[in-house]
């Protein structure tokens, strides 16, 4: 307190003087205004620099937030657009109803022979094995083992690994697997070779699986080899989504998955 008081007696003038200025300032922009914008705009100009960044700033510390949000909408739509019923053929077909959960990948791997993806979420959020795991551009494998809070999936990227999938223009069945070496590629090799098919066709998953609905896109078809000893096209084939990227995913569950697998296995018994 001492110091503030001889802070001000030193400098009373000096403090006088600015008082006095400030009231003035502000008279004149209160009662004139040309001068009161002219004041506006170049305030605004020095000052936009500080709130564009403190609005930067707040919006980075919201961004975990803002993309779980998101994560969480899009997982709602994805489930919106699977399950719309559709007409074909006047029959009324309606797909099985898939649920979508959205995850974060904390652990993936793509240059091992079999490669896992841990995920954030376990069986306290509803995950089981079984469950398929997907991107807006692609499969991305299969949940293997799940604990309570984590789960660890089979990668698209695995020898193990077989995926159903389609030719999107004419829906021709075959099975995706990996052969090792390059994460951005996978192969075809039960395409008969009397079947029309071309570089560039799009590849996506078909209908016959309980896993993954129909139609994800999964790639392009790279490059055509025709083998002659079996009468099936060795197909390579260009993967949308790319592995060494990967970061958000959604797991994925048909209600009707569990009715049809126990269906088909009591025919298989009874067989």
């Amino acid at each position: 307190m001492y110091n503030l008081l001889r802070f001000i007696k030193l400098n009373h003038f000096l403090l006088l003087f600015l008082l006095i200025e400030g009231f003035s300032v502000f008279l004149l922009l209160q009662n004139n205004s040309y001068q009161a914008n002219r004041a506006i705009k170049y305030s605004t100009q020095y000052t936009s620099f500080f709130h564009n960044y403190t609005a930067s700033f707040s919006e980075y510390v919201a961004l975990k937030e803002t993309n779980n949000y998101l994560i969480d909408e899009n997982a709602k739509l994805l489930a919106l657009l699977k399950n719309e019923t559709s007409f074909v053929d006047s029959t009324l077909i309606r797909n099985k109803k898939f649920h979508y959960s959205p995850a974060q990948i904390i652990n993936n791997s793509v240059s091992k022979r079999n490669n896992f993806i841990t995920l954030n979420k376990g069986s306290k959020h509803g995950i089981s094995e079984g469950m398929g795991i997907i991107t807006r551009q692609g499969v991305i494998g299969v949940i293997h083992s799940v604990s309570t809070n984590f789960s660890i999936a089979i990668s698209l990227l695995h020898r193990k690994s077989a995926i159903g999938i389609q030719l999107e223009k004419n829906k021709h069945n075959g099975i995706l697997k990996w052969k090792g070496f390059d994460y951005k590629t996978a192969t075809i090799s039960d395409f008969p070779n009397h079947i029309p098919i071309l570089v560039n066709d799009t590849i996506t998953s078909n209908s016959h699986s309980v896993i993954f609905p129909e139609g994800i896109p999964i790639g392009t078809i790279k490059t055509i080899k025709k083998n002659t000893d079996d009468g099936f096209f060795d197909v390579t084939v260009n993967l949308f989504e790319d592995f060494n990227q990967l970061n958000y995913v959604y797991i994925i569950h048909s209600e009707e998955a569990a009715e049809q697998l126990k269906l088909e296995q009591e025919i298989t018994e009874n067989e």
